[in-house]
């Protein structure tokens, strides 16, 4: 079994090195405050003394891109043990870029699961951070391998945990579930004091259960307690297990002496010298800092205080509402990659749901059978004792974490890695038991399929999420003429060309809550010291916007200064139309699409020319259908046109103006635009002079937006009689042209074509 374990460790390293050198630099959770905390030591400052004031003022600037990302913000909070040890490993190195290199895309989308663009937190040289890697990207990228190897420590961790409970099975279960969960090898693969935490936690959970196996001896306590510290010493979540592991210990160790009928006096004298060995060096490497919150911030975790720095919530949620924020809880366990804005697919999802299902079901029925047998609690043995002590650790750190998030915007399910050891050991338990009870002696192979399944997860997570996500877009030669649905020919200020656009939707056809796929076409005409941002806006009917974007380029990751003069830029952007768009205000409609230049610094707009050098104001531009209703299948028999056919068709006279109401039930795609056309003629046959020319739907949704099954409801057109119009029996013809002239055929109810291509209907105008 220790031949799975390096197994696991290998395909574990490959995958980190993925992670590693997949994210853009400093671009994973907060990585980029975490490293400033690490420069702000290693440029030989003291520990920092948190400061609202200061803080608000510093990322105010941050926001308005006045400042680079140098500002360590709630991280300064953090107890400091590995900021300090990483302040050690980059002192060497020259780190003088480290201000150029962290300029802050100041529309980024933090947190923003349901983000389609400006993943990237900052703006990134490609020329300054490609290997060979130097100053301060070598050592970002040196420290995210150290968290890489932290990483295998607390996977071989989870191993020994699994193996005492159960055996090598479980071990093997629960390493791979540990090494294989594509958000922990995301996080081990940054700089975050999260890597080195995880890793003593777990750590001190091995020691823990050591202590309850085999013995609990004064020297192992001391090992144990001197974990515990540094646990705590590393992050605030260390605090629990310095609670949770010692008691445990103790408990299992008095059962253990009342079991064996030892003296109560030795009893006593041995349980004060193993807490004593275990908690006092814990509190002498982390009390101080405890002391200090108590002193600085009159709360000895100073976790108000982060909050309020890392930004509090107005009011304290209901337990009601923090289930509520489950989903990105969830999600953010197994795989919310970048800055917890880069979700996987939601089927993955669902899958690992149901994973954690099963998990739970195991350790139910592994609970209920213990708890069925009789003299259970005089039978308490070392791997029950263990089983409870990790149960513990995680209740009690999902308690603290909720208190925390109940603080601040926190629902991240990652921030329970420290006792992931936890999780593992009792999720390969809960696994194996499921497993025996319908596979029986079957059940290793499907645990063997669960961690290769994982593992291909994670390996292929980077080339799938990750990295496309932080791509560039395509550029062309100057010579290159993009094929585009609409040309444009804008110029902004004769440094921007704005050549058109293209849709990549299928069918250019969107219901609410859909994306909407469009690729912008720029040139930068000039170099551009600036970096000016983009609006691009969607608009319904009754110029309601559906989708607003305001970016650099490139979806945030091309900004103008990076550009080359002549270059021809695919800008290609997923514009989410708003899900509470409802169809009786707004569909169907067209979409129009609106795009500009303006400098966000300045919050100046960018005059706008024609290619002549005109001054024109902004344009909006037809790019697609909105459309809600569900498709009718049945299509009535009677008169029809080519591709449309007329329900429900009346006319109506209300002094001196004729109305044609009527709802079109479209037969086949219409890509072309129409126009319908309503003309009188008189018993004869000769065409009158009124008639009404016009787009469908007072324009709002042309017919090139018309798609088969597509029920188009209350279509008008008015026609304004003379006022010396005689009364009498008069025929209306109506149909569909386009911009050529041509119009679409017209057939009748036994589909023989109508010569001039026009539906008819008795008129009675009355005088």
């Amino acid at each position: 079994m220790h031949r799975i374990l390096l197994l696991i460790l290998t395909v574990y390293f490959i995958a980190g090195a993925l992670y590693a050198i997949s994210a853009p630099f400093l671009e994973v959770s907060d990585e980029v405050r975490h490293y400033a905390m690490v420069e702000h030591l290693a440029q030989g400052n003291g520990l920092p003394i948190q400061d609202e004031a200061l803080n608000q003022r510093i990322l105010d600037e941050e926001r308005r891109a006045r400042r680079p990302l140098t500002y360590y913000a709630q991280e300064g909070s953090q107890p400091p043990l590995y900021y300090a040890l990483m302040a050690l490993v980059a002192l060497p190195f020259d780190r003088s870029d480290h201000a150029e290199r962290v300029w802050p895309n100041p529309h980024a989308k933090l947190g923003r699961a349901d983000a389609t663009n400006n993943w990237n937190q900052l703006i990134h040289a490609p020329e300054a951070e490609s290997f060979p890697w130097r100053g301060t990207v070598l050592v970002v990228m040196l420290m995210r391998f150290i968290g890489v190897a932290l990483g295998a420590v607390t996977v071989a961790g989870c191993y020994a945990l699994g193996q005492m409970l159960g055996g090598p099975a479980i071990g093997a279960l629960a390493a791979g579930l540990v090494a294989f969960n594509p958000m922990f090898v995301h996080i081990m693969a940054s700089v975050n004091n999260d890597t080195l935490a995880t890793t003593l936690s777990t750590l001190a959970l091995w020691q823990g259960a050591r202590l309850i196996k085999d013995s609990a001896g004064l020297r192992r306590g001391l090992l144990l307690g001197t974990l515990l510290g540094s646990a705590a010493l590393t992050k605030a979540s260390g605090l629990a297990l310095v609670l949770v592991v010692p008691t445990f210990v103790l408990l299992a160790w008095l059962w253990q002496a009342h079991q064996a009928r030892l003296p109560l006096r030795a009893m006593l004298r041995q349980l004060a010298g193993l807490g004593a060995a275990t908690w006092l060096p814990a509190a002498l490497i982390a009390g101080w800092w405890y002391g200090r919150n108590q002193l600085l911030y009159g709360e000895f975790t100073g976790t108000s205080m982060m909050a309020r720095i890392a930004g509090a919530r107005e009011a304290l949620p209901s337990w009601q509402a923090l289930l509520g924020e489950w989903d990105g809880f969830y999600k953010a366990f197994w795989g919310l990659f970048g800055a917890v804005n880069i979700p996987m697919d939601e089927w993955i999802y669902d899958a690992l749901e149901g994973l954690l299902i099963a998990i739970g079901s195991g350790l139910l029925i592994i609970a209920a059978r213990w708890l069925s047998r009789r003299g259970w609690r005089s039978d308490m043995n070392a791997q029950a004792w263990i089983a409870l002590m990790l149960f513990a650790a995680f209740v009690v750190a999902l308690a603290a974490l909720a208190r925390w998030t109940s603080l601040t915007l926190a629902s991240q399910g990652r921030l329970l890695f420290p006792v992931i050891g936890a999780f593992a050991a009792l999720g390969g338990l809960g696994l194996a038991q499921l497993g025996r009870l319908i596979l029986g002696e079957r059940w290793g192979w499907a645990g063997l399929g669960l961690v290769v399944a994982l593992a291909l997860l994670t390996l292929l997570a980077p080339f799938l999420y990750i990295r496309p996500a932080y791509a560039l877009p395509q550029r062309f030669p100057p010579d290159v003429s993009p094929a585009l649905d609409q040309q444009t020919e804008l110029v902004f200020e004769q440094q921007i060309r704005y050549l058109g656009f293209r849709v990549d939707t299928p069918r250019q056809r969107v219901r609410p809550g859909d994306v909407l796929d469009v690729t912008i076409y720029w040139q930068g005409l000039k170099q551009m010291h600036r970096n000016y941002s983009a609006f691009i806006r969607l608009y319904a009917k009754g110029d309601v916007p559906v989708h607003v974007l305001d970016t650099y380029p490139g979806g945030g990751m091309w900004p103008t200064s990076l550009w080359v003069p002549g270059e021809v830029i695919a800008d290609r952007y997923r514009l989410r139309i708003e899900e509470n768009v409802t169809n009786t205000r707004l569909s169907p409609t067209a979409l129009w699409l609106d795009v500009g230049v303006w400098d966000f610094t300045e919050q100046r707009f960018l005059a706008t020319f024609e290619p002549s050098g005109r001054p024109t104001g902004r344009q909006r531009y037809e790019a697609a259908g909105l459309y809600a209703d569900q498709p009718v299948s049945t299509i009535p028999a009677g008169p029809r046109l080519a591709q449309v056919v007329p329900l429900n068709a009346r006319v109506e006279q209300q002094g001196d103006a004729l109305t044609l109401r009527l709802d079109w039930l479209v037969t086949d795609d219409i890509q072309q635009d129409h126009t319908t056309f309503v003309q009188l003629f008189d018993q004869a046959g000769s065409k009158l002079p009124p008639q009404a020319d016009a787009r469908a739907l007072g324009g709002a949704f042309a017919p090139r937006w018309w798609r088969r099954g597509d029920r188009i409801a209350g279509d008008i057109y008015t026609i304004t009689l003379p006022a010396d119009f005689a009364a009498g029996a008069y025929i209306l013809k109506f149909g569909l042209y386009r911009a050529d002239g041509a119009r679409m055929a017209a057939y009748d109810q036994f589909g023989g074509a109508i010569p001039d291509a026009a539906l008819s209907l008795p008129v009675e105008i009355i005088r």
